[in-house]
C-alpha cells in the first residue's frame, strides 16, 4: 500500500501542476485578446477623433478665409463712408456760404421796401419774405455749426462766468415769444455768484433752444418753467413744460441729428422744425463734459429738458 501511494500522490502532483499550467495559458490568452480587443478600440477612437479634428481644421481655415474677406470688404467700405462724409461735410460749408449771402440781400431789400409807401397787402407780403428768410437763417446757422461739429472744428470759447447769465442773456427775446404765443413763462429766482468755466454764447445758445422748442410744443395758456440751481460740482439748467409730451421710445432718440417725434400729430409744427437744434445743443453740452437729457412721464403730459455741467469743465 505504501509503495501504491508513493507512486500515485506525485501522478496527482503532476496532473494538478499540468492543470494549473493549462488554467494559467489560457488565462493568459484570455487577457491579451482582451488587451488587443481594448488595444483596436482605443485606435478606432483615436482614429475617429483624428478625423473630427482634421474636418474640425479644415472648417476653421475656410471660416478664417471668408472672415478675412468680410474684414477686407468692411475695410473698403468705411474707407467709402469715410469719403462720402467728407463730401457731405465739404457740401454743407458750400451750401452754408452760398446761401448766406443772398439770403441777407433778400431780407435787407424786404426790410427797405417795407419802408416805403406800399399798400398793406404788399407790406404783407413782405412780412412773409422776412420770416421765410429768418427761418432759412435760423437754419444756415444750425447747418454751420452741423458741419463744424462733424469737420471736429466746433471750439468752445471758454471763460469764467456767472451762471445766472446763461438766462439772462436770453430771456428778454425769449418772454416776447411766449407772449406772441400765449404761453405763460415762469423763472425761477435766478442764483447768483455761481462761477463756471465755459462758453456763455454756446450754453446760451443751448438754454435758447430748450426754451423756444418748449414753448413751441405748449398749448395757449399752459405754462413753462425755467430753473437753474448748483448742483454738488456743478450746475444745470431745466426747462420744465406743460405741452405734448414725449413718447417713452424716443426720449433718446430726439437727440439724434434730423430726427423728428413721430407721435407729433400737429403737421404744422413739425414743418418748424429741421431735427438739428437738439442734436447741436447735445454737442455743446458734451463740449463742456456735461451730460443732457429729457424726461417725460407720457404723452399728453408735458416734459422736462435739462442739461448739467461741472462748474470748471476744461477742454
Amino acid at each position: 500500500m505504501e509503495f501504491v501511494a508513493i507512486i500515485i500522490v506525485p501522478m496527482l502532483l503532476l496532473m494538478a501542476g499540468a492543470g494549473v499550467l493549462v488554467v494559467s495559458q489560457v488565462s493568459g490568452f484570455v487577457q491579451t485578446n482582451m488587451f488587443n480587443q481594448r488595444q483596436r478600440m482605443s485606435n478606432a477612437l483615436i482614429q475617429q477623433y483624428m478625423t473630427q479634428i482634421v474636418a474640425a481644421q479644415s472648417q476653421i481655415f475656410q471660416r478664417a478665409k471668408q472672415l478675412e474677406l468680410l474684414s477686407s470688404k468692411l475695410s473698403l467700405s468705411n474707407q467709402e463712408l469715410g469719403r462720402l462724409n467728407n463730401m457731405k461735410t465739404k457740401f454743407l460749408s458750400m451750401v452754408v456760404h452760398d446761401v448766406r449771402t443772398p439770403l441777407a440781400s433778400i431780407r435787407g431789400f424786404s426790410e427797405l421796401l417795407m419802408k416805403k409807401d406800399v399798400g398793406e397787402r404788399e407790406k404783407q407780403y413782405l412780412k412773409n419774405i422776412v420770416g421765410s428768410t429768418d427761418q432759412l437763417g435760423h437754419l444756415i446757422s444750425d447747418l454751420t455749426d452741423l458741419a463744424m461739429i462733424e469737420a471736429g472744428k466746433l471750439k468752445m470759447e471758454k471763460a469764467v462766468f456767472d451762471f445766472s447769465y446763461v438766462a439772462r442773456d436770453i430771456l428778454p427775446g425769449i418772454t416776447i415769444n411766449a407772449q406772441k404765443r400765449g404761453v405763460e413763462l415762469m423763472v425761477n429766482p435766478l442764483p447768483e455768484g455761481i462761477m463756471i468755466n465755459g462758453d456763455r454764447f454756446r450754453l446760451s445758445q443751448v438754454l435758447m433752444n430748450l426754451l423756444t422748442n418748449a414753448i413751441k410744443f405748449t398749448p395757449v395758456g399752459k405754462r413753462v418753467e425755467l430753473t437753474l440751481r448748483a448742483e454738488g460740482s456743478g450746475v444745470g439748467a431745466y426747462v420744465k413744460d406743460t405741452g405734448i409730451g414725449i413718447h417713452p421710445s424716443e426720449t433718446k432718440r430726439i437727440f439724434e441729428k434730423f430726427y423728428q417725434a413721430k407721435y407729433q400729430k400737429d403737421e404744422k409744427l413739425r414743418k418748424q422744425g429741421w431735427g438739428l437744434g437738439l442734436s447741436i445743443a447735445n454737442e455743446i453740452v458734451r463740449g463742456h463734459k456735461g451730460e443732457m437729457a429729457a424726461v417725460s412721464p407720457g404723452l399728453g403730459r408735458g416734459s422736462t429738458f435739462y442739461f448739467r455741467i461741472p462748474v470748471n469743465s476744461r477742454p
